[in-house]
C-alpha cells in the first residue's frame, strides 16, 4: 500500500508544478503588461516596480496553490482512469477511498502549511505592497489619472485631464467642475498644471496656469463672472487626499495576522454593547422601556433624543460592519487553505469520469470550479459585511457545497453507479416539461 501511495502522489507531483506556474501566469498577466506600462511608458524605476510586483505574489501563491491542486488532481486520476490502472488497483481490492488517502494527507498537510503562510507571511507581503504602492503614488502623482476620465475622488469636484505627462507631474487640458460649498458650480479651465502632494502626504496640490474662472453670482444668478488667471493653486483633500501619504504603521485587515484580528473584533464588540447599554440608559431616563413597540412613536416627540439614540444605532451598525469584516478575514484565513482538500474531494472522482486528464481538461476544469469557488467567496464576503449570513457561513459555505458535490460523486464512484448521461438529462428535461420521450417509448437498465 505504500508503494501504490507513493505512485499516486508522484502522478500529482508534475502537473501540481505545472498548474501552479499556468494559473499564476494567468493571474498575473494583467499584472506584467501594468509593469510594462509603468516601466517603459511612464518613467518608473524597474527596481521599486518589480519589488511591488515581487511583494503582490502573496496573495497570488494564496489562490493559486489550492487551484493547482484541483489541476494536479484532475490530471493525475484522469491519467491512471485513462490507462485502466483505477481499475486494475479496484480488482485487488483496494477501494476509491484507500487510493484518495495518500493525496488527502498531503493536501492537509498543505492547507496547514498555507494557514501559516496566510497568518505570517501574507500580512506583511500585503502591507509592504501598500506601501510602496503609496509611495509610488507620491512619487508620481499622475499615475492614478487617466487621460479624458472624470476623476471624482475629491469630494465637491469633477476632475478633466486632457494630457498626463508620462515621466512628470505635469498635465495638460484641465477642466475642473467646484461644488464645495457653492450653490451654483463654477468651471475652472486651465492649459497646464503640476501636480504634488504636501509634505504630510494628506492633500494633493494643483498648480493650474494659464487659465479662467468662469462662475455664476450665488446670490443673482443673472450675474456671470470670468476671470483669467496665470497661476492659480488648488488644494483638494478628502477622499483622494490620501494617495500620496505613506502610513508605516497602521495596518488593514488584510495586513495583520489572526491574533490582531481577533482583538479588534473583540474591541467593536465591546463598543456595540456600550452602545447598545447608553441607547437603553437614554430611554430609562425617559421612562420607555428598551424594546418597547411605542418606542418609536414616543421619541418622536422629543426630536433631540431620537436623533441622539438614531446616530448611536448607526455606530452600532458601523462597528458591526468592521466586526464582521475582520472575521471574515479570520475565517478566510483557514477556508481557503481548506480548500486543498475539497479540490481532491471533487477533483478525484471527476478525474475518474473524465478519463483522459489532459492539460487542457485539467485547466479548464480548475478555472471553472474556482471562479465558481470564488463567486461563492465574493458573495458571501458581501452578506457578512452588510450582517446578512455570519462571518463563519459566509467563508464556509463554499467548501460545504463544493465538498459535499465531491464527496456525493465519491460515494458514486465508489459503488461504481452509473452518473447521468447526456441521454438521460434530455429524458427527464423533456418529462419536466410535459413532451413525450423522442423516439418512442424507451426503457430502463
Amino acid at each position: 500500500m505504500r508503494i501504490l501511495s507513493r505512485y499516486i502522489l508522484r502522478e500529482h507531483i508534475g502537473p501540481f508544478f505545472f498548474g501552479l506556474a499556468v494559473i499564476t501566469f494567468i493571474l498575473i498577466v494583467d499584472f506584467i503588461l501594468e509593469i510594462a506600462d509603468l516601466i517603459i511608458g511612464r518613467g518608473v524605476r524597474a527596481s521599486m516596480v518589480l519589488e511591488i510586483f515581487f511583494f503582490n505574489l502573496g496573495w497570488i501563491f494564496a489562490l493559486s496553490i489550492p487551484m493547482a491542486v484541483l489541476v494536479a488532481t484532475l490530471m493525475a486520476f484522469g491519467r491512471l482512469s485513462g490507462d485502466n490502472e483505477i481499475i486494475a488497483i479496484k480488482s485487488s481490492g483496494i477501494s476509491l477511498y484507500q487510493i484518495i488517502a495518500a493525496p488527502l494527507i498531503a493536501s492537509l498537510s498543505l492547507a496547514l502549511l498555507l494557514i501559516l503562510f496566510n497568518n505570517y507571511v501574507l500580512p506583511w507581503t500585503n502591507h509592504r505592497a501598500r506601501v510602496l504602492g503609496a509611495q509610488l503614488g507620491r512619487t508620481k502623482p499622475t499615475l492614478g489619472i487617466r487621460e479624458g476620465v472624470f476623476i471624482n475622488d475629491f469630494p465637491g469636484y469633477s476632475i478633466l485631464v486632457r494630457k498626463v505627462s508620462r515621466k512628470g507631474p505635469q498635465i495638460e487640458g484641465i477642466t475642473i467642475y467646484e461644488e464645495k460649498d457653492r450653490k451654483i458650480p463654477r468651471t475652472i479651465l486651465a492649459q497646464k498644471g503640476n501636480l504634488s502632494f504636501s509634505p504630510e502626504g494628506n492633500s494633493l496640490t494643483l498648480d493650474l496656469y494659464n487659465g479662467e474662472i468662469h462662475e455664476v453670482d450665488q446670490d443673482d444668478p443673472s450675474k456671470y463672472r470670468r476671470l483669467t488667471f496665470k497661476k492659480y493653486t488648488l488644494t483638494l483633500r478628502g477622499k483622494g487626499g490620501g494617495m500620496g501619504r505613506v502610513n508605516r504603521e497602521y495596518r488593514g485587515d488584510r495586513e495583520i495576522g489572526i491574533g490582531e484580528l481577533l482583538r479588534r473584533a473583540k474591541a467593536e464588540e465591546k463598543r456595540i454593547i456600550r452602545e447598545k447599554m447608553a441607547i437603553n440608559n437614554i430611554l430609562k431616563k425617559k421612562g420607555i422601556i428598551p424594546n418597547e413597540q411605542l418606542k418609536e412613536g414616543l421619541l418622536k416627540q422629543d426630536p433631540k433624543t431620537l436623533s441622539l439614540i438614531q446616530g448611536k444605532e448607526r455606530l452600532i451598525e458601523s462597528a458591526r460592519r468592521r466586526k464582521n469584516s475582520y472575521m471574515v478575514e479570520v475565517y478566510k484565513k483557514f477556508s481557503i487553505p481548506f480548500a486543498c482538500l475539497v479540490f481532491i474531494l471533487i477533483g478525484a472522482p471527476l478525474g475518474v469520469m473524465v478519463h483522459k486528464g489532459g492539460i487542457g481538461v485539467g485547466i479548464g476544469l480548475s478555472l471553472g470550479f474556482f471562479l465558481l469557488y470564488w463567486a461563492f467567496l465574493i458573495g458571501g464576503e458581501e452578506l457578512a459585511d452588510r450582517n446578512l449570513i455570519p462571518p463563519l457561513w459566509s467563508m464556509w459555505t463554499p467548501n460545504l457545497i463544493i465538498g459535499g458535490s465531491g464527496i456525493y460523486l465519491l460515494i458514486k464512484g465508489v459503488k461504481e453507479t452509473k452518473f447521468l448521461s447526456w441521454k438521460d438529462i434530455k429524458l427527464r428535461l423533456r418529462k419536466l416539461v410535459g413532451l413525450p420521450p423522442s423516439g418512442g417509448p424507451s426503457s430502463s437498465t
